[in-house]
């Protein structure tokens, strides 16, 4: 996965040319840089800025416990930074509809100046034209109700079929008694 910079997943901790093991963050930057890109982020600065909280976020998680993959939590953490970015911006807390209608506004572009907000650049907030741009799914949830249907089990009805035949060709002595004893089982 991730091969390009230079980590190799298989392979275990990240090491450079040298040896020397790489921290997690240096063998995330360049994939994370790469994600960023593709979110929209474009400025040089915007990336360098986003890149140190990223990084922050990053290590710390880095010493809370061991990373099976650095550039895979390095791009969890950069969701995670857009998710913790759009709740604080809009105070969403807790409205995953609301979260979830807001990242695709701003990620699909329709949003002018996001990354620059993202990024801390910019102090106009842009809670009116997220929410303007944000469209609900459709149509609202309706849960159904449902008539409860019994399940009949295949097998065991023919297992009953089974044992009702044999007693009518041996005897209802020979197979476990009279059927007028277990009325259960003298269906058809």
């Amino acid at each position: 996965m991730g091969a390009r910079i230079g980590y190799e997943v298989a392979s275990g901790p990240a090491a450079s040319a040298e040896g020397a093991q790489l921290s997690p963050w240096e063998a995330a930057a360049g994939r994370v840089a790469e994600y960023l890109r593709a979110l929209g982020v474009q400025n040089p600065l915007h990336i360098e800025l986003l890149s140190t909280r990223i990084r922050q976020r990053l290590d710390a998680r880095a010493n809370t416990a061991a990373l099976e993959d650095p550039v895979e939590a390095g791009i969890e953490e950069t969701y995670a930074l857009v998710d913790a970015w759009l709740i604080a911006e809009l105070g969403i807390e807790g409205d995953r509809d609301a979260l979830f209608a807001a990242r695709a506004a701003v990620l699909s572009g329709v949003v002018p100046g996001w990354v620059d907000r993202f990024a801390g650049v910019s102090g106009q907030s842009l809670a009116g034209p997220i929410r303007a741009a944000s469209v609900q799914a459709t149509p609202e949830p309706a849960p159904l109700a449902m008539e409860p249907n019994s399940i009949e089990l295949c097998c065991h009805h023919w297992g009953h079929r089974l044992l009702n035949a044999l007693r009518r060709l041996l005897g209802p002595e020979q197979v476990g008694g009279p059927v007028a004893d277990r009325p259960h089982l003298g269906r058809p």
